[in-house]
């Protein structure tokens, strides 16, 4: 019985030891996330750094060219990798939304496609894709460090090509409508 309980204690002892080993160099999320994008890009400052899903992120960072760049990152065990990026400049942009479209660069999500809504109307409330009659997704606008609103949205969908973009302001009024393509 004495060595079923010394046994016992030493298994414990041995989680706890593992345990502790997977959480100490993981950090704040945050602050792992804009060091991996500083040890890899000439980046001007990080803008905004957004935790999706607990494992994957999306970070926006000004380009020492005065480009935008946003990085998609997702956790692996004692870190984060870069699975994507891309470059986006707003010159000429003259609709108060701007959409992204792209496969998502997720694991596991392959078959995923993404949107991603950048609001150039500090009006904009909220946006909803809508086909006919449905309501495909509503957006949940998230605002970066700047004061700049955005969203993304993964889908296994293709709907979200062809459908209508309608964005809102505060008191649910329509103030853009982005027409199906």
């Amino acid at each position: 019985m004495f060595k079923k309980n010394i046994q016992a204690v030493i298994w414990a002892f041995i989680v706890i030891v593992l345990v502790m080993i997977w959480l100490l160099p993981r950090g704040d999320d945050k602050e792992q996330i804009a060091g991996e994008i500083n040890n890899h890009w000439n980046v001007a400052n990080i803008n905004h750094i957004e935790v999706i899903d607990d494992n994957k992120s999306v970070a926006f960072s000004q380009t020492v060219d005065g480009n935008e760049m946003e990085v998609y990152l997702e956790k692996s065990l004692f870190s984060w990798e870069k699975k994507s990026d891309y470059s986006f400049n707003p010159e000429g942009i003259t609709e108060p939304i701007h959409l992204s479209f792209f496969s998502s660069p997720f694991s596991n999500e392959e078959e995923f496609n993404a949107v991603l809504l950048r609001v150039f109307d500090k009006e904009i409330d909220s946006v909803q894709i809508v086909k006919g009659d449905d309501t495909i997704h509503n957006f949940k606008l998230l605002t970066k460090d700047s004061g700049k609103k955005f969203a993304l949205f993964r889908t296994k969908s293709d709907e979200l090509f062809d459908a209508e973009y309608i964005a809102y302001n505060s008191e649910g009024e329509v103030v853009y409508m982005k027409p199906a393509q």
